[in-house]
């Protein structure tokens, strides 16, 4: 049995170098070998590796891949089907991985980086919870930072997130983890600019969601809502 396992982990071990094959290939599952340009930067081996493991969310692989010298602030662009670009960090805060985002923040990722299209990575924060809004707070990131459309992060939340980026439109978003909304999270930490876009559809009533200094508010929970009682 052993020799069996010994076998198959050598054959996945060679497909994997094959996937490389030197760098000519890539172990990205959007890279574009027939994309041609000045403009195309493919990333290292150590890059697209840290990428793979925060899609797996494999925060040991993604320190090492780190230290290894991966590329925290790459911008993974036409190589990689992606015009507009994004960052390691935008990927981590898209997909809501916390601890992968705390080890590239603290490897030197910028929290301020904005991509071709406009998106601010603080968008990519709010679309993936109210803790990576923290996070990327204490990394200083500008929370009234605006767009060349006249976006800010506070008129991103208050459209809905990523119904913003993709549609353009929307109505203000799902009440997020724990009752707390993303708006009042900035809001309590500091951000006032609202931008002139994306279009929202109605407004949502006058709530504070989150602060921790008052009164009412739940710890336990992170906000003023209480435990649903059982019918």
């Amino acid at each position: 049995m052993e020799e069996i396992m010994k076998k198959r982990q050598k054959e996945i071990e060679q497909k994997y170098e094959e996937q490389w094959d030197g760098g000519k290939g890539s172990h990205h599952p959007d890279y574009d070998p027939e994309a041609h340009g000045d403009d195309v930067i493919k990333a290292s081996r150590e890059t697209e590796e840290l990428y793979n493991a925060i899609v797996k969310n494999d925060i040991k692989l993604v320190y090492k891949k780190i230290e290894e010298g991966a590329d925290v602030n790459f911008v993974f662009g036409r190589a990689y089907r992606c015009p507009e670009g994004y960052t390691p960090l935008m990927v981590a805060c898209h997909r809501g991985r916390l601890e992968c985002a705390k080890a590239l923040l603290r490897a030197g990722a910028d929290p301020n980086y904005m991509n071709g299209a406009g998106d601010l990575t603080l968008f990519w924060a709010i679309d993936g919870g109210v803790e990576l809004i923290k996070l990327m707070h204490e990394y200083g990131v500008d929370l009234d930072a605006t767009t060349p459309k006249n976006w800010t992060p506070l008129s991103y939340c208050k459209v809905g997130g990523a119904h913003a980026r993709w549609h353009a439109k929307g109505k203000y978003g799902a009440t997020e983890e724990k009752g707390i909304y993303p708006e009042d999270v900035l809001k309590y930490y500091g951000a006032s600019k609202y931008g002139s876009g994306p279009p929202a559809l109605g407004s949502r009533s006058p709530r504070e969601s989150f602060n921790p200094e008052a009164e009412a508010f739940l710890r336990e929970r992170g906000s003023y809502q209480t435990e649903m009682s059982h019918p």
